[in-house]
């Protein structure tokens, strides 16, 4: 019995290569920044919950010690390599007066925020945690969202032994952006958060989204208690 003739296989061409390659370039080009939006939107999520997660801890701790408890912030002034970028929760011991600014203990280390996540000093400028005031100092208990440690003074947000905010302004807002000598470059337009607190500590995450113009931005509802 004969062998069946040789059949030669077919081959893509050239112009067939250039093709395909041609689909994958731009199912790329739609596909990339469709993922990059959603990579970021989950490192501003995870930022969030770890800073709101971080603020809870502070009021906890300042109640459950009868003490006096600060979620803590570097700004330009203090260090312009970590600016708007990391956190920390300092408590202070109030059981043997005299008590000064410098006393006190770390109860949660530094943290840093995702790479290209920020927390914006100038947005809502009324109520910014970032908002200065003008009030002094007064036994432990920050009357302007000012605590110094070992000499450095950092911006903050206080909690009262009873679980209450230590200062008038007392929201923070997240969005992506980068810092730029010292001073931080938020994203328009991009969506945002905001960790926004009661007077009486209570917090919770509103989403929000920035406009065309710098520091514009708007409330789009609540996403987490």
């Amino acid at each position: 019995m004969r062998n069946p003739p040789f059949q030669s296989k077919s081959a893509f061409t050239l112009a067939e290569l250039l093709v395909v390659i041609m689909i994958i370039g731009i199912m790329s080009a739609i596909t990339l920044p469709m993922l990059s939006g959603i990579t970021g939107q989950s490192r501003l999520e995870a930022a969030t919950n770890a800073l709101h997660s971080a603020a809870k801890l502070a009021r906890q701790h300042a109640v459950t010690h009868k003490e006096p408890a600060y979620l803590i912030f570097h700004d330009d002034i203090t260090d312009p390599e970590l600016a708007y970028r990391s956190y920390a929760v300092f408590a202070i011991d109030i059981s043997s007066p005299p008590v000064t600014q410098d006393d006190g203990y770390f109860v949660k280390d530094w943290e840093r925020l995702p790479e290209g996540i920020l927390i914006d000093p100038d947005a809502n400028p009324s109520e910014n945690l970032f908002e200065i005031g003008n009030d002094p100092w007064d036994g432990a208990l920050n009357k302007n969202n000012e605590l110094k440690i070992d000499g450095t003074t950092y911006i903050t947000l206080g909690f009262k032994p009873t679980g209450e905010i230590a200062a008038a302004s007392h929201h923070i807002h997240l969005a992506a952006g980068t810092v730029i000598n010292g001073r931080p470059e938020i994203f328009n337009p991009c969506p945002g958060k905001q960790i926004h607190f009661t007077t009486f500590g209570k917090s919770l995450i509103l989403d929000t989204v920035y406009g065309e113009n710098d520091g514009d931005f708007q409330l789009l509802g609540e996403t987490a208690e």
